[in-house]
């Protein structure tokens, strides 16, 4: 039994985690020179930081590792 509800608890905790959507905040605005837009997707993926590229051309940045762009790209 002890085990059983071990093993549904890890369960829990693993799907809850990996269900969770990413959140992305704005980096760089595609109002923005193309040179400053390159040269941040340049520094993002050096970082290996997860950012994506929005349908505006503008550099999002995933909340969780805003700080880390913040210390490293800025």
């Amino acid at each position: 039994m002890k085990n059983t509800l071990i093993l549904f608890t890890v369960s829990s905790f693993l799907l809850v985690g990996c269900s969770q959507e990413k959140s992305y905040s704005v980096w760089v605005e595609s109002s923005q020179d193309a040179e400053l837009i390159h040269a941040a997707k340049e520094r993002l993926t050096n970082a290996e930081i997860d950012f994506i590229i929005d349908d505006n051309g503008s550099v999002l940045v995933n909340e969780k590792d805003f700080d880390k762009a913040v210390f490293c790209c800025s």
